[in-house]
């Protein structure tokens, strides 16, 4: 088949499939880092299975890469202080429209990612094409657990948010865990396939995973605002660390670094004792610190899904996530494939870990169990054949 899909393309997942060095200088130069994962994987899958895509997205500078097999049209972002902050999705909205024209002639399908700036250029051409929409957050619940500076932002998001689903008639949404899909269903009346997001087959880990001598936790978040509820989880390992002075903990994701100014509280209140910073890294790289670590923790308040949790299991590592967090619950199918704890209390985090601490052969056969659920439902073959089915369904239909 061939695939248009819309969203903000990561320059370290897909860099290798450019072969010539300008396209990759490019390509590593204007695009963004560290985004989007589960988008990223879907498109190697499509890739791996023969399909041909083609990418549009938001950059920091125009310019075109073509190649057999994938191409990418990347228009620049609009990054102009205030209005990027305020009614600048609607401005890089515009931009993605125009930068389709001329470009989907020969595609079957159109795929926008978030049901943002890419949906709505998405929409301007639902006569042309079948247009789908992966919807991966809830806009009305971000909106609402945001700080009173990072709600006119996304005042705009909701707005438009609201503005794509006005037009359900025209797109074929799909969500991406049962959570999501009961919420679509309550707030605009519309019943939507699933579709789960899938595992990279390089993460999955076939000899057995070492757990390390002294105990180790992991995090990794995108973010670290109320949502991810990352300090619930500093309070709760400090609390752990008075009785097992050994712990460690590793944050992993772009926030945490020194000198950002929710770090540095977080240092003056006495959090980071025995905690490392590690930052942004390439996603290929989270292998080497999952595989280092005794267990993995989302401290999330809510997930639309959680691909760090298939990512950690994968790699046979056990797993802590929230049982009123959204689709985590489901991902870990409801406890047989990790433990889950209400996260939005350190002591019942704290409670959680010192289970698995003092329960090491019990974790490690739930572990294993988990590994064999995870591979049966969310390989990158699974799930890529589930959007092509779907997407056939349609494209007969039109």
């Amino acid at each position: 088949m061939r695939i248009g899909i819309i969203f903000n393309i990561d320059k370290e997942t897909l860099l290798s499939c450019f072969p010539l060095q300008t396209d990759k200088v490019e390509f590593g130069n204007y695009c963004v880092s560290y985004g989007a994962p589960a988008v990223n994987t879907l498109i190697h899958s499509f890739l791996q299975a023969g399909h041909f895509v083609r990418i549009f997205t938001l950059a920091q500078r125009s310019f075109t890469i073509i190649t057999d097999q994938i191409e990418i049209y990347a228009t620049e972002v609009y990054n102009r202080y205030p209005i990027k902050y305020l009614w600048g999705t609607f401005t890089d909205a515009h931009a993605l429209r125009k930068l389709m024209q001329g470009h989907l002639n020969d595609l079957d399908v159109l795929h926008a990612h978030w049901t943002y700036q890419n949906a709505y250029a998405a929409l301007f051409y639902e006569k042309q094409i079948p247009v789908f929409c992966t919807v991966r957050d809830i806009a009305s619940y971000i909106w609402w657990i945001e700080s009173v500076k990072n709600k006119v932002t996304w005042s705009f998001r909701v707005l438009m948010n609201w503005m794509v689903f006005r037009h359900k008639k025209k797109i074929h949404f799909i969500a991406n865990s049962p959570y999501t899909a009961a919420i679509i269903k309550k707030k605009y009346h519309i019943d939507v396939p699933i579709i789960p997001n899938s595992i990279k087959d390089s993460f999955i880990k076939y000899d057995n995973h070492l757990s390390p001598k002294a105990f180790k936790i992991l995090c990794i978040s995108s973010s670290n605002d109320k949502r991810k509820n990352v300090k619930a989880l500093l309070y709760a390992f400090k609390t752990f660390r008075l009785r097992h002075p050994e712990a460690t903990l590793q944050l992993v994701g772009p926030p945490f670094v020194d000198g950002d100014t929710i770090i540095e509280n977080w240092k003056h209140e006495g959090l980071l004792q025995q905690v490392e910073l590690i930052g942004g890294i390439p996603h290929d790289k989270l292998v080497e610190y999952i595989d280092r670590c005794s267990i993995f923790v989302t401290p999330s308040l809510e997930e639309t899904f959680g691909n760090t949790l298939l990512e950690s299991i994968v790699r046979k590592v056990p797993v802590i996530g929230g049982l009123h967090s959204g689709a985590v619950p489901y991902v870990l199918h409801h406890g047989e494939a990790g433990y889950l704890c209400d996260v939005s209390k350190p002591e019942c985090i704290c409670q959680a870990l010192e289970y698995v601490y003092s329960h090491p052969q019990e974790v490690a056969n739930k572990a294993e169990e988990a590994y064999q659920i995870i591979l049966s439902e969310y390989t990158e073959g699974i799930v890529c054949q589930k959007h092509i089915e779907l997407y056939k369904k349609f494209i007969i239909k039109n």
